[in-house]
C-alpha cells in the first residue's frame, strides 16, 4: 500500500458542478473560516475521521477548515447543515488540531446538533457513504426535517421506487411518525391539486352543470385570527376530512396518498412550503413548539440555498472567462485559439478524471494524480 498522502477530491480543481455549488451556497467573499459569521442558516460542512479517532467528538468543520486545517486527514463530506457553527479548533477537537484560520473560537458551540452523520454513518443502516462493504451503492436522499440521509429501501419503499420529476425535499419516516401533521398537509395539498386537475379537465360551462352538493367547499382561506391573519389550517383539516391538526393514527391510515398510507415518507413537490405551509402567528406558533419553525424560512430549503450557489458559480466563471479573454486578446490569433483549445481540453481531461476516480471512493492518492499528470504529457495538448 502507499504511504502517499490522501488528497480529496474537493482540493483539486472543481469545474462548475454540483459540489463546487453547494459550496458556494453558503461562500461570502473571500476565502475564510465561517464561525465568525454565527450559526449560519445552512453551509456545507465536513467531519475529520482523523480527528474524530483521537477525541471521540461530534464536530463539523466549514469547507475551508476541511481544506486549510485537515489537509492530510480523512474528510467526510456532510453535504449541508442548518444553523450550524464551525467546530474546528474548539474543545471537540482538543489534542487533535487547530485552526489555523480563525484561533479565537468559543470552547463549545453551543447550539450546535449533532447526529450519527457526525459519525460519518448514514440512514437507518448506520453505513458509511461510500459503504466499502456493499456491493452496489444506491442513491441517497436527505431529509430537510433531520437531515440524514437515506437509501429508499431502507425507507420501506420498493426496490424500484423514484420520486417524481417535480421532486425538491424529502421528509423521513422517523420525522413522519414523529410529526402527523406534515401528513395532513401533505394529503391537503395533493387533495388540493388533483382537484384542480380534474378542473381543467372539466370543458363543461360551470352555467350549465347542475349544482351538487359536493361542489359547495368551504373557501380556500376561510378563517382570520385576531389579527386579521388568514389561516389555511382549517381548509387543510376540511380537505383531510377532520377536526384537529392532531387526529389519531388509525384516522391518519385511512388518508392515502398515491398509494402510500400514513406513515410513509414524503417526497415534496416543488415549492411546497409556500404551497401547503401557513405562516399565521398561530401556525407559526404551533411550528416553534413542534421545533420545526424553520420550514417556514424560504432561505432555509436546500433549494434555496442552491439556487444561491448557481448564482454565485456563474459569477465566478463569468470573471474567470472575463480574465482568460482579456489575456487571450493581447496574443496573436493562432496562439489564443490553441491556447483557448487547450484549457477546454484539460478541463474536460480533469472533470473525466475526478469522476472516474470518484466512483472508487471520495479520496485519490497523490499517486494517482501524478500518474494522470502523465498520462497528459503522452497526450499533449
Amino acid at each position: 500500500m502507499s504511504d502517499d498522502p490522501i488528497v480529496t477530491i474537493d482540493e483539486l480543481l472543481l469545474s462548475g458542478n454540483d459540489e463546487e455549488v453547494i459550496i458556494m451556497g453558503g461562500a461570502d467573499g473571500e476565502p475564510a473560516c465561517t464561525f465568525p459569521r454565527g450559526y449560519l442558516k445552512r453551509q456545507a460542512l465536513y467531519v475529520c475521521k482523523t480527528c474524530y479517532e483521537v477525541t471521540g467528538k461530534r464536530a463539523g468543520v466549514c469547507y475551508e477548515c476541511s481544506l486549510q486545517c485537515h489537509c492530510d486527514h480523512e474528510v467526510v463530506e456532510l453535504y449541508t447543515k442548518r444553523h450550524f457553527r464551525c467546530d474546528c479548533g474548539n474543545s471537540n477537537f482538543k489534542g487533535a488540531s487547530e485552526c489555523k484560520l480563525w484561533e479565537e473560537k468559543d470552547d463549545v458551540n453551543v447550539e450546535n446538533k449533532y447526529d450519527q452523520t457526525f459519525d460519518g454513518v448514514f440512514c437507518v443502516c448506520s453505513r458509511p457513504y461510500p459503504d466499502p462493504d456493499a456491493e452496489e451503492e444506491f442513491e441517497m436522499f436527505q431529509c430537510g426535517i433531520c437531515e440524514d440521509w437515506f437509501h429508499t429501501h431502507h425507507l420501506g419503499l420498493p426496490p424500484d421506487f423514484l420520486p417524481n420529476d417535480d421532486y425538491e425535499e424529502l421528509t423521513c419516516l422517523n420525522c413522519i411518525k414523529r410529526l402527523p401533521l406534515l401528513w395532513l398537509l401533505y394529503y391537503s395539498l395533493m387533495h388540493s391539486q388533483e382537484k384542480e386537475s380534474c378542473v381543467e379537465l372539466d370543458e363543461e360551462p360551470s352555467s350549465k352543470k347542475p349544482r351538487r352538493d359536493s361542489d359547495i367547499c368551504p373557501p380556500e382561506y376561510p378563517s382570520s385570527n385576531s389579527n386579521g391573519e388568514i389561516c389555511r389550517m382549517p381548509q387543510v383539516l376540511a380537505n383531510c376530512g377532520v377536526d384537529t391538526a392532531t387526529p389519531s393514527p388509525a384516522t391518519l391510515q385511512k388518508l392515502v396518498v398515491r398509494g402510500f398510507s400514513f406513515p410513509s415518507p414524503i417526497f415534496w413537490p416543488k415549492n411546497w412550503r409556500t404551497s401547503a405551509l401557513c405562516a399565521c402567528e398561530s401556525c407559526r406558533n404551533m411550528l416553534k413548539t413542534l421545533d420545526i419553525e424553520f420550514i417556514l424560512d424560504p432561505e432555509d430549503s436546500i433549494a434555496h440555498y442552491m439556487q444561491v450557489g448557481k448564482q454565485r458559480v456563474q459569477e465566478i466563471q463569468s470573471e474567470r472567462e472575463s480574465a482568460i479573454s482579456a489575456a487571450l486578446s493581447e496574443l496573436p490569433h493562432s496562439a489564443a485559439i490553441n491556447i483557448a483549445r487547450g484549457i477546454t481540453k484539460l478541463e474536460s481531461a480533469i472533470a473525466e478524471f475526478l469522476l472516474r476516480e470518484r466512483e472508487k471512493g471520495h479520496v485519490i492518492t497523490e499517486e494517482e494524480v501524478k500518474a494522470f499528470c502523465d498520462e497528459l504529457k503522452k497526450d499533449p495538448i
